[in-house]
């Protein structure tokens, strides 16, 4: 029997204007599920990064439903330096202008060489000194007094230079404070001394080649941009040169500088206050007569003894020798980071490079963003036609794109020098990425006799990638933050360049159990001293340093006796040692080896009471304050970096927080996949639809 199914067609019937509308709202209806169930599934993938206090944090949602920024944040630093060593406090005021209890967490830079050694939570008249703890311990404590509503804080280390500050059960209304010391030793470089102090840390580019450590725990670093300035910093300084000054400037900030004694100075912001959104640095050099020459700091701590050396050796051209021609492959960072001022900075600095090259010599350059990519394919000598070629290339390029940094590193080193060149490597970035230790690695295995200079672009670098990468390959760190320092600054470098290091340093020194860093001893360069840090149960009084310059010996005898007794340098050093074990860590091939590291890491911070990778600080009340059951977390705003622009930056970071900027993000999320294919979808609905209608 044959069915009729037209028969079977329902009774009520649509006339074909309404059918048409049925279809639109279906095609509509069809698009918000999709959408809906998108978003869905991003909130399945992303919210636990959204509620982990190191990547995202939950925002206060007041009654109305609009989201606020509840926390108010102020940073008051203080610094002291004597000589070469520093020791500062950073206070961080957190304020609540909401009218719920409230957690917040807050990711900052410090000096990537800072020995993190004391903080105290000052909360309700009280002062709650912090106690070092393994780093596991130490959440625990923190998150259990978090729940029972108990005023807490915890400071960890994320990376070298960026640690966070987790603040919990603030009432609405109060404000808290967090007082941060440590102990850092500067540098003379190109003459002068540098104390630079980081105020922002800049987002970062994450790496799809990225691998966790295996002593890797939270290492997100994400941080939310504020579209408003936030954060205002108060900073004082004061100098104990120790010798007449012939220069006193800051690099990036207008201050006062107020003289207290023959060779000691105060100095103050001329504004009172700047918003954190670039690095602070100081920059003194001494008169020509009172040049640092060798000095010894000491300490005693438990059954050791201390000592920090500092060595300038003489004017390394008058040794005399025949300098080699040179090889320089330049490596130029395009990413969409170095968007803005950074990459102006960034061109004008290689054009000057290019302009010091000797006929003699040979160069190329690598430009890399997502692609790296070469201007040719080997090196060539350095004639004006192709210096105005290479020119005229540089000033085309635009930053945009991710920040891929490991092929054109690979690249670079792919090659070693020859008999009748010297090769050397000049990198410039502003180096904001997360995967440094696979870079670190890459330099280790391939750096052979090149040599990698790294020169840090824009208003906050990635000082700790940039300083670590040049060590590692046996180059320096140049900062060029300002336009105006383009000039001054490559020129300076370009004189290491062409000036040939001590190399293959050696202290020798006798004693009982002496540890020396850092290990290896990196090379020295004209202008530079040399710091080495040493601990023993016993030093003698007399060390010598021996290095190779050209074809000759060149060494300086070090008499200990005389030292300068100084509190925290067993910090110093502990922190050296610290990072040296970290690098141990990273190349241990089996997991028993990497726990021995480990603990060894641990049991060397709590000694001296150091914040590491494994350690951290924790301070909680024993007395409840927050009885509501409830407390929201917010992370705090960060400026963008000075320079950068809002749209057109290639940092990492979750995307949605990303979106908030309108920063251009590296690679398509999976919401913005499925949102596509549901527009694709309703469009095709739409189209059926119409077509119906014709």
């Amino acid at each position: 029997m044959k069915v009729n199914f037209t028969s079977l067609r329902p009774a009520v019937y649509l006339d074909r204007s309404t059918s048409a509308l049925f279809r639109l709202c279906t095609a509509f209806l069809l698009y918000v599920c999709f959408g809906l169930l998108a978003q869905y599934a991003y909130a399945d993938t992303a919210g636990a990064d959204l509620q982990d206090p190191v990547q995202g944090g939950v925002w206060l949602i007041p009654e109305g439903g609009t989201r606020t920024d509840a926390l108010l944040l102020e940073t008051d630093v203080n610094i002291h330096v004597s000589g070469m060593i520093t020791r500062a406090t950073v206070t961080q005021r957190f304020r609540n202008t909401s009218n719920d209890w409230a957690e917040g967490i807050y990711v900052f830079p410090l000096p990537d060489n800072a020995a993190v050694d004391h903080f105290s939570l000052h909360a309700g008249g009280r002062i709650l000194e912090g106690q070092i703890q393994e780093r596991a311990q130490a959440k625990r404590n923190y998150q259990s007094a978090r729940n029972e509503g108990k005023h807490a804080s915890l400071v960890e280390q994320q990376r070298a230079n960026v640690f966070t500050t987790s603040l919990a059960n603030i009432a609405p209304g109060e404000e808290l404070r967090i007082i941060i010391e440590y102990q850092q030793t500067l540098e003379y470089k190109d003459g002068s001394y540098r104390l630079r102090f980081p105020m922002v840390v800049g987002p970062r580019y994450q790496a799809a080649t990225v691998s966790a450590s295996p002593d890797d725990e939270d290492t997100d670093i994400s941080t939310l941009v504020s579209d408003t300035k936030t954060n205002p910093v108060h900073l004082q300084v004061t100098l104990d040169a120790g010798v007449p000054l012939a220069k006193l400037d800051s690099t990036y900030h207008a201050i006062n500088i107020r003289q207290i004694e023959t060779d000691r100075y105060s100095i103050a912001l001329s504004q009172g206050q700047v918003y954190a959104d670039r690095d602070f640095e100081l920059v003194w050099r001494p008169e020509l007569d009172h040049q640092p020459q060798t000095v010894v700091f000491s300490e005693n701590h438990g059954d050791y003894q201390y000592a920090l050396l500092s060595i300038l050796p003489p004017d390394l051209q008058l040794l005399g020798q025949t300098l080699l021609p040179r090889e320089v492959i330049f490596i130029l960072d395009v990413s969409g980071s170095m968007s803005g001022t950074p990459i102006k900075q960034a061109r004008a600095s290689l054009i000057q490079a290019l302009s010091r090259l000797k006929p003699e010599d040979r160069f190329n350059i690598i430009w890399f963003n997502d692609r790296t990519e070469r201007l040719y394919p080997q090196a060539v000598p350095a004639k004006r036609e192709s210096i105005q070629q290479a020119s005229v290339v540089i000033n085309s390029l635009a930053a945009n794109g991710g920040t891929v940094m490991l092929p054109a590193l690979a690249l670079a080193l792919s090659e070693q020098p020859g008999m009748s060149h010297v090769r050397q490597i000049v990198f410039l970035t502003d180096g904001n990425v997360d995967n440094e230790r696979e870079l670190f690695g890459l330099i280790k295995q391939q750096l052979g006799e090149n040599r990698l200079f790294t020169v840090g672009i824009g208003s906050a670098p990635n000082s700790y990638f940039m300083r670590k990468a040049a060590r590692a390959g046996r180059g320096t760190f140049t900062h060029i933050g300002d336009i105006d320092e383009v000039q001054q600054k490559t020129d300076l470098l370009l004189q290491k360049l062409e000036a040939p290091a001590l190399v293959n340093i050696d202290l020798e020194i006798d004693g009982v159990a002496i540890e020396v860093f850092p290990d290896p001893v990196p090379d020295l360069y004209l202008g530079d001293s040399l710091a080495v840090l040493v601990r023993g149960k016993q030093i003698d009084d007399l060390a010598t340093v021996y290095a190779n310059y050209g074809d000759s010996i060149w060494q300086q005898q070090i008499t200990l006796s005389n030292q300068v007794n100084h509190p925290g340098i067993h910090t110093t050093w502990a922190r050296s040692k610290i990072a040296s074990l970290l690098e141990q860590a990273h190349d241990a091939g089996t997991e028993t080896a990497r726990e021995a590291i480990r603990k060894e890491i641990v049991q060397t911070a709590i000694d001296h009471h150091l914040v590491s990778r494994h350690t951290s600080l924790v301070a909680v009340d024993v007395t409840p304050v927050n009885s509501s059951g409830t407390l929201h977390t917010e992370k705090i705003k960060t400026n963008l970096p000075h320079g950068w622009k809002a749209g057109e930056q290639q940092p990492a970071g979750p995307q949605l927080l990303l979106a908030q900027l309108n920063l251009p993000q590296t690679a398509t999320s999976a919401f913005l996949h499925v949102m596509i294919a549901s527009m694709l979808f309703a469009l095709a609905m739409l189209f059926w639809s119409w077509k119906k209608l014709l």
